[in-house]
């Protein structure tokens, strides 16, 4: 009984561990504008894949980023903003 205890207390501790990671590799991508997120994508997807395949998976992966409301709003330009 104590042996199974102690590892349902490890299996508790390893899973918050994972949690706590996944939680802050999260909140590192949240507020970045599209232009932002594109450029660490650009620097996280290895360059092994043809420029064309990377181009893809970045519109996919911002799309889904979008929809899910990741992304902040891109900043007004000074000419759009009528300055």
């Amino acid at each position: 009984m104590k042996k199974l205890l102690v590892t349902l207390v490890l299996a508790l501790l390893v899973l918050a561990c994972i949690k706590k990671a996944k939680a802050s590799r999260e909140a590192e991508w949240h507020g970045l504008t599209e232009t932002e997120a594109r450029s660490k994508l650009d620097e996280k997807l290895p360059h092994r894949i043809p420029e064309e395949k990377r181009s893809e998976m970045s519109d996919k992966i911002i799309a889904k980023m979008r929809t899910r409301g990741v992304l902040a709003e891109e900043p007004a330009t000074t000419a759009a903003a009528g300055v």
